[in-house]
Formats: structure tokens, sequence, C-alpha cells
């Protein structure tokens, strides 16, 4: 970050220092893939991140791949101190943390493969803009990706309302939870005054603040943090994207793709809107401003690399061979016949939805769900489907495991584009385990962050929240206890009245009522935190 005068201080109030799925390396490497670059691998990189806060993002990063390199630099000197203290707490050696201004980055920081600006480019000057772009070019090694998230219009033409009425209502407000608080009250006042409209204005108020109050979500200082330095910063300054793109151009930088790949995918729109896109736009820049008017965008996290990379923007199956599947899909019908070619629909946790005829695909997709959320090699997937439609064996026709092998990179290819949420793609397996151990482990990041917050970052680099039993749980889940140890530890905080548990609305306070919870609950949350990949042991 860099300094702005009359904006409240990210050292008096720091911003909220979280992961952010879309910046990590494999989520580059693999838009990059997938476009035709050759991208350095994830596992030994090096990675730079503009902004870092206090490495709530990198540092995450720097825990799952020991072998490569991180440097994050912030103008924040009390959030770089924090984060140095975490990544000495976790005896990381890969990680350099920096308190230093953006504009003082030079080339002698050395190239990176991977550049991420996360929250960033939308909330500095122009002259600060210029140069984030600066550094993507200067410390961009020769097949490095770099991410950029800004606010984009038309979206926030009707978010900036919003802001300016929120920045006119505390105009003369200084110290910044009196701003917070302010600001909300605006829009309380706004929304409760016009209850029983049904007018677009009145809706949009509504879901704004039901917006907000999802991400505010957490606690007071949290929840001001995010409204002091997003809503209410003093510059905030989105773009249309073909202005982000020319601007890139101009420091020799292209567009690759966005790190949500389906937002690039038009499948969503009726064929007529597709047809109408094709005969008005003749270039990628253009179609993607368009795709930004149809879908009222107010947000792209941008890949971008330098001009002279020569990209392959058509997909084929034989693409998906070198990743890694994910998936959690459900079929709408539990009733699967395997080897029928009728149509069967599969439900993300999302909503999102995938429909194949295929029989391999249906057998790979329910055997994701199985395995869910470890990835497995496109290879062994292909081969453990087929033996279940082949009943114990592949097909003994090549041309016929030809075609399955084909139909299934289509369809993963296919799921994929529909939504993040349908399937995932990897390039290295992120090392959780599956079942819960006689001696549970949970990863040494968590049992940091869980006694300061319910939000915890796992091995996929996802936040998530723990409820107030988990909270107290992963701390002791460090490998020298066994179930019956766990149970005593966690029995012991009922008694000393730091852990309530209950029975329906009523507080257990018999001990040997409260220990037979204890152990019921334990069970449940070590299952959870296993499908939560938040165990390593």
């Amino acid at each position: 970050m860099t300094a702005t005068a009359g904006q409240p201080s990210y050292d008096e109030v720091p911003y909220p220092s979280l992961c952010y799925t879309q910046t990590h390396p494999n989520r580059l490497a693999t838009v990059a893939m997938l476009f035709g670059m050759t991208p350095a691998p994830v596992t030994h990189c090096r990675v730079l991140e503009l902004g870092c806060a206090s490495g709530g993002n990198l540092i995450p990063m720097a825990c799952w791949l020991p072998e490569s390199e991180f440097v994050g630099i912030d103008y924040a000197a009390r959030q770089i101190a924090e984060g140095r203290a975490l990544a000495e707490a976790l005896g990381l050696q890969n990680i350099s943390l920096k308190h230093m201004d953006i504009l003082d980055v030079g080339a002698d920081l050395g190239q990176f493969d991977y550049i991420i600006a996360h929250g960033l480019y939308s909330w500095v000057p122009p002259a600060v803009q210029d140069k984030v772009l600066q550094i993507c070019k200067q410390n961009l090694a020769v097949n490095g990706v770099a991410y950029v998230s800004y606010n984009t219009y038309p979206g926030w033409h009707m978010l900036g309302m919003i802001r300016e009425m929120m920045l006119f209502h505390t105009r003369e407000l200084t110290e910044p939870s009196a701003r917070a608080a302010g600001a909300r009250a605006l829009l309380d006042f706004l929304v409760e005054s016009l209850p029983s409209r049904t007018d677009a204005y009145s809706a949009f108020l509504r879901d704004y603040r039901s917006a907000l109050a999802k991400d505010w979500k957490g606690t007071h200082s949290r929840r001001d943090a995010f409204l002091l330095h997003d809503e209410l910063e003093e510059v905030n300054d989105p773009v249309y994207f073909y202005q982000f793109a020319q601007q890139a151009a101009r420091h020799g930088l292209q567009y690759l793709g966005e790190a949500d790949f389906s937002t690039m995918v038009t499948d969503d729109f009726a064929p007529e809107a597709r047809q109408a896109l094709a005969k008005m736009v003749d270039n990628l820049v253009d179609l993607e401003q368009y795709i930004d008017f149809l879908r009222h965008r107010t947000l792209r996290r941008t890949l971008l690399c330098h001009e002279e990379v020569v990209l392959n923007r058509k997909l084929t199956p034989e693409q998906v061979e070198p990743f890694l599947v994910a998936s959690q899909v459900k079929p709408e019908s539990p009733d699967l016949d395997l080897r029928s070619l009728s149509v069967t629909k599969f439900v993300a946790p999302s909503g999102a939805t995938f429909s194949t005829d295929h029989p391999v695909s249906k057998a790979a997709m329910l055997y994701l769900a199985e395995v869910w959320p470890r990835p497995v090699p496109f290879k062994a997937l292909l081969s453990e489907a087929s033996s279940r439609v082949y009943l114990g064996s592949e097909p003994m026709d090549p041309e016929v495991a030809a075609r399955d092998a084909s139909a299934l990179g289509v369809n993963l290819l296919t799921a994929y584009g529909h939504s993040g949420n349908m399937v995932e793609l990897y390039l290295d397996v992120p090392h959780f385990v599956l079942k819960v151990s006689d001696r549970p482990v949970a990863c040494p990041l968590a049992r940091l962050q869980s006694p300061q917050s319910e939000l915890v970052t796992n091995l996929r680099h996802e936040r998530v929240r723990l409820n107030a039993f988990e909270q107290r749980l992963v701390p002791y889940l460090d490998g020298t206890r066994d179930r019956v140890a766990l149970a005593d530890v966690m029995s012991e905080l009922v008694s000393g009245g730091s852990l309530v548990v209950r029975e329906g609305d009523r507080r257990v306070t018999d001990l040997a009522e409260a220990r037979s919870i204890v152990v019921q609950q334990m069970d449940r949350a070590l299952q959870w935190l296993v499908r939560a990949a938040l165990l390593v042991g």
C-alpha cells in the first residue's frame, strides 16, 4: 500500500488480512496453461504480493509450498510487524514481508513468476496505479502471470451512488469508528424509510444492505475496517474493463483472462445474445466489455502476461490431462444407472448445474464426490470411472477408450466453465488427510489462527468459519492427544466455564452429561474438519 493523506491509517485501522482463493498460484497457473502458456511450477516459484497487509493471503501459501519463495510489501508498519511475528511463530524461512511504499519498488527486487495485487488498484491514486502495472511488467518473469483486482463499471455506478451518500453523511466525522457507524446508520435509515416500496431503487438499497451485512459478519473492528477501507476510502476509482486493458497495454502487458474462469464463458446467455455478441465484436477485450455490460459487473480479478507471449485460446479435451480434478457435485436424482445413455443433471452446492449423458463422465463425477475434497489426477479419474462403467476393467477397444477420454475432458472443461464450484483443476496436490487419525493434527496455521478468530485458512486456500466448539478444539489438535485426551481437555473447558454445551436450548451443567455431549460434538467436529481440509495428520 502507499500513503494517502486524509484517510484512516492502515496502522490505526488495519485492513482484515485474509486469504483469497482466486489469487493462489495454482489458480493463476491453471488459467495460464489452459491458454497455452508454460507457467512456473507452483511447487517451485517466486511470488510477490503488493499490499500484503499482515500476510493473511501470502503466509498460507508459504506454509503449503515450502520450496517456493514469497515476498510481500505493504506501507502499514503495524501489519508488516504482525505478519512477521506470525511467520516466525510458524517457523517459515521462505517468506519475506517488507515495510515499504509501492512507489519505491524497483527492478532490484527481482523477477517473480506470479505477482498479486488484490484490493489495491482501485483504492490508490493514478500514479500508484501506473506503478502497479509498471511492477507487473518489470518484475514479472518471462512466462509469469500477474493478478490485479479492481472495481468496474457499469456495476459501480450504482454502488458509487451509495458511497457518495455515505461520504456526505459522514463528512463532519473524523474518528474512524464514528464514520463507520454513521455510514451504517445512513444505510439503515434509507432502507427502513422505504419499507413498502417495490421500485428498483428501494430493492437495490435492501439488497446492498443485505450484501454488506454478509461481508461485515464478524467483530465490530473487522466490520469497521471493511467499511472504512472499501466504501469510505478517500480514493475508490472504478474503471471500465477496456480502460484497464488499454492501460495495461501501455505497459507492455496483455489480457490473459480472469482468475474466475467461468466469468469468461457466455454459456449462461441466451443463444440470441451469444449470436448478437459474435456479430458485434471482433476482439476479446471488446467481448469482455460487453459481457460486463450484460452482467452489470462490479469487480474483476484480471490476469495479465507479457505482450510478447503467444496465447492459444482454443480449448481442447487433451488440455485437461495434466491436471488433478476435484468436485463435490451430486446427481439431482439418486437413481442413477451409470451405463444408461439418459441425461443426468449434477448439482453443485452453489446451485450451479451440469448435465451429461456420457456414462464415464457420470461415473467420474460420482467418484469425485466420494473422495471430496481430494483432487484426483485426470488419468486416474478416467481409469476409476471406466472400471465402474465397464465392470472392473477398462474398454478393450482403444477407439472406445480414446472417445471416453475425450468426452470426459470436454465435460470437465464444460463444467469448469459453468462454475468454479462445479469442477476445480489443480496442478499440485494440497497435503491434507481424508480420515481422522488416532491423534488428529490440524494444520499449524489454523492452530495459531483459531484462538484469535473464527475464520481460519484451510489447505485449499479458503476461509473456513469455525463454530465455538471447533474454535476451542483446533488449538489442541497437535498430534499429542488421542480422542480420550481431547475429550478430557474439552470437558475441562466446560467445567471451567470457558466452553458452554447445550442440549437444545438448555445449558448443560452436569459434568457427566456434558462430557457425553462433548464426545459427540468432538466426533462431529473432527469429521467436519476433515471435509474442510484442515487436518494434516
